[in-house]
């Protein structure tokens, strides 16, 4: 019996060093170390400062004149379909108001089809009104800005106004509640800035998110949401560039979840700030187009220049 009990004894005890010897070796942990230059840095910063930084780039920027390569994609796994189009060259101009008292913004934008460069749509939209031709329907499409009809074909939830709101950075919304929170996603640490507005009796909405990069502090992803909490808009933002003393990312991504589309946006060139001719702005009916009007307006609308 004591022998059996020494054996068994013995038996656990090199089951034991097997077992420390085995984890000592490479077969469960490996250490590798990364060079200094690789490690990326976590800049600290308030939420003071980053609602500043928000202003700024709202701020500085008033005009953009660019050339971009579109990337629409329509339908999402929620909807059961997806469809992807080629790349669209896209000339697109866009101004905001100085005064802050106006808030009148102008944007147009002609899409041309790859390869042949041949145009697909123009279009043009201010605060009120927008409108479209489309040379291969040969239609003149005229709406309200804030028209929220939905077509069952997601492209064609494609508004102006879409864009302008991934081109103008918003500012924070004043008497607003702004709470600051760190968040991860992968290897990728973000500071998060939330603001929320009075919804029902008693109650909190959230109505924006700004995302920054920890390594830099640079704007990476701006989310809008609605009253019921639901997300309209989601802008993704990177490659960010030096124009002088002006800043603008040169990479961006729309999506609209309620609309159902993704549209990628790769800037190929920019100009800041600089001034465009109200006529620019000016889209009129082609003689013999067909005119669509999307809300049945009571008239056709008249033209606005900024």
């Amino acid at each position: 019996m004591l022998r059996q009990t020494q054996r068994a004894r013995l038996a656990v005890i090199t089951s034991v060093s097997l077992l420390t010897i085995f984890l000592s070796g490479c077969a469960v942990k490996e250490t590798r170390r990364l060079p200094p230059s690789q490690i990326p840095p976590l800049l600290a910063a308030s939420l003071e400062e980053l609602l500043e930084r928000i202003e700024e780039l709202h701020d500085t920027i008033r005009s953009v004149n660019t050339r971009v390569e579109l990337i629409p994609t329509t339908g999402s796994a929620y909807s059961g379909v997806i469809e992807e189009y080629h790349d669209v060259r896209a000339f697109i101009l866009a101004q905001r108001a100085v005064d802050a008292a106006d808030n009148r913004t102008h944007i147009r934008v002609i899409g041309q089809a790859p390869v042949v460069r041949k145009n697909i749509f123009d279009m043009v939209a201010d605060a009120k009104w927008f409108r479209i031709y489309i040379p291969s329907k040969n239609k003149f499409v005229v709406g309200e800005t804030e028209l929220e009809r939905r077509s069952e074909k997601p492209i064609e939830n494609l508004r102006p106004q879409h864009l302008v709101e991934a081109l103008f950075v918003a500012p924070p919304q004043a008497g607003s509640l702004h709470l600051l929170e760190e968040n991860e996603i992968g290897d990728t640490r973000y500071y998060v800035v939330s603001e929320l507005v009075a919804g029902a009796p008693d109650q909190l909405a959230w109505q924006r998110k700004w995302w920054f990069r920890r390594s830099n502090l640079a704007l990476a992803r701006v989310q809008r949401f609605g009253p019921e909490g639901q997300l309209v808009a989601d802008i993704h933002y990177d490659v960010w560039t030096q124009h002088g003393k002006l800043r603008y990312p040169h990479w961006l991504l729309l999506v609209r979840p309620q609309e159902d589309y993704r549209l990628e946006l790769r800037v190929e060139k920019l100009e800041l700030n600089e001034t465009i001719a109200a006529e620019k702005f000016v889209l009129e009916k082609p003689a013999g187009a067909e005119l669509v009007e999307l809300g049945k307006p009571a008239a056709e609308p008249p033209q606005t220049q900024p």
